[in-house]
């Protein structure tokens, strides 16, 4: 028995009467099980221990209790579209290729659909939001922090990982979760007030950026290319990018020759001559066979987990590179597991999270108080450009970070919708003045008038001012 093994058991067996009285912190206690996978950094007792499960029937025991603070779903677009892909998903596995594999996948992503659910239900204030923010940035970035110092000591030789046994484990998967948390942890310390915190999250997000080169994943390095110039363009600092673009087209390459091995400049220079490169001759197999099967099936796709070699032997184009993977993508995943209707609601559920981030932005601009709303919302638009560029060559879908974020962009565009509608001018009367509706809490709308003015006096003065005589 290790120290860290009653760490992790003192911690979340203590924290589940605080899950049973508050259900949103067993949903931060579920977040940080989710994301960081702290069971998975023991070796003894602790590992395959079912935390999540403990914390999450207290937490939905909770929620029966809840009363008030258990609110109704919101009515977005976000939430409807998540609901009816639910629906494509239980259709498409009832009639998947294998049936096993399908159902246990189902499952899998029926519990994160869930988790998304309570988070709306739940986190409807922004500070509620903060707090799962920092969850999910700090947990994730962990690995980031970890990893980056382990790779600038050991010279960058080895490629850096995510736990075990985890949907994050291998490279690539922890490459695209570290991509996405950067803009989370710039979010973070550009309001954190205390400077300890700030330290600690612009150290975690330096040596993230180490952690994602030196995952050697040449889609989380294209990633972190496109998602840090963003950073800037969205940050006091967006005069940097031309200097940084221009050193890097001229100079990136002796520059990478000086810091980087020369395993790491072989494996990115093999993005040049893909033609030469076995995986990557794989992956654009893998994407052949998943859009075929798609063809094949266009309304509800082969179900969760198709890919055997009895697919691959009736739908590759080319039997040199027909070994048995999955899609690596997250487009043709979805494609040929849920056929072009659970494609095509997959992309809606992106565009309209993407939309109503601009609409966020747009609404909460001139809004002092909505500051935390506008900054959120550019940061979770980074992030989800990180995951749809990356995601194009791996398969993760599913992923609970992207579903949260989706989640988060609904109970934003909700809170300043609510903001907004605090004030909002009501019409004004046939013949009579223009009239304002303000909002009362405790007794509802009251109508004020809006105060006259005679031409040439100004407004607000007392009836013996000099310049009310005059």
């Amino acid at each position: 028995m290790s120290i860290r093994d009653l760490v992790v058991a003192v911690t979340v067996l203590g924290s589940l009467p605080f899950c049973l009285a508050r259900p949103w912190i067993g949903l931060l206690v579920l977040s940080w099980l989710g994301y960081m996978n702290p069971h998975r950094l023991t070796w003894g007792f602790a590992y395959n221990q079912p935390w999540a499960m403990m914390v999450a029937v207290a937490m939905l025991t909770g929620i029966l209790f809840a009363g008030k603070a258990r609110r109704p779903l919101p009515r977005t677009a976000e939430v409807y579209i998540l609901l009816i892909l639910w629906v494509v998903f239980l259709l498409s596995t009832f009639q998947a290729f294998e049936p096993y594999d399908a159902w246990d996948q189902f499952n899998k992503v029926s519990k994160i659909l869930l988790v998304t659910f309570v988070t709306l239900i739940l986190f409807r204030d922004a500070e509620k939001l903060r707090y799962l923010l920092y969850v999910i940035a700090l947990s994730i970035g962990f690995f980031g922090l970890k990893g980056g110092i382990w790779a600038l000591s050991t010279g960058g030789a080895n490629h850096v990982l995510g736990p075990p046994e985890t949907f994050i484990s291998g490279n690539t998967e922890i490459g695209l979760a570290l991509v996405m948390v950067i803009p989370l942890l710039v979010l973070l310390a550009r309001s954190e007030p205390r400077r300890w915190m700030r330290l600690i999250l612009r150290a975690t997000f330096c040596f993230s950026i180490v952690a994602v080169l030196f995952t050697y994943s040449r889609g989380a390095v294209l990633g972190l290319g496109v998602v840090l110039p963003l950073i800037f363009l969205k940050s006091r600092w967006k005069l940097m990018v031309l200097p940084l673009a221009i050193v890097a087209v001229f100079f990136g390459q002796e520059i990478a020759h000086a810091i980087f091995p020369e395993n790491w400049i072989n494996r990115m220079s093999s993005v040049q001559t893909y033609e030469e490169d076995r995986s990557a001759n794989m992956r654009l197999n893998s994407w052949i066979v998943a859009y075929r099967l798609a063809l094949d099936r266009p309304f509800l796709g082969a179900g969760f987990r198709p890919f055997s070699p009895a697919v691959y032997l009736a739908y590759s184009p080319d039997e040199k590179w027909n070994t048995v993977q999955d899609a690596h993508s997250i487009y043709f995943q979805v494609m040929a597991e849920h056929g072009f209707v659970g494609f095509g609601l997959y992309v809606l559920l992106v565009i309209v999270t993407l939309g109503h981030l601009r609409w966020i932005m747009r609404r909460a601009r001139r809004d002092p108080t909505l500051k935390f709303h506008r900054d959120t919302a550019q940061m979770l638009e980074v992030s989800l450009v990180g995951f749809l560029i990356v995601g194009a060559f791996l398969s993760m879908s599913y992923f609970d970070l992207f579903f949260h974020l989706v989640a988060i962009t609904a109970l934003l565009k909700v809170m300043v919708a609510d903001h907004l509608a605090q004030a909002v001018p009501a019409p004004v009367p046939a013949g009579g003045r223009p009239r304002v509706t303000v909002r009362v809490p405790a007794r509802g709308p009251a109508s004020v008038p809006a105060p006259a003015s005679a031409p040439g006096r100004p407004l607000g003065l007392p009836p013996w001012h000099p310049a009310k005589r005059s």
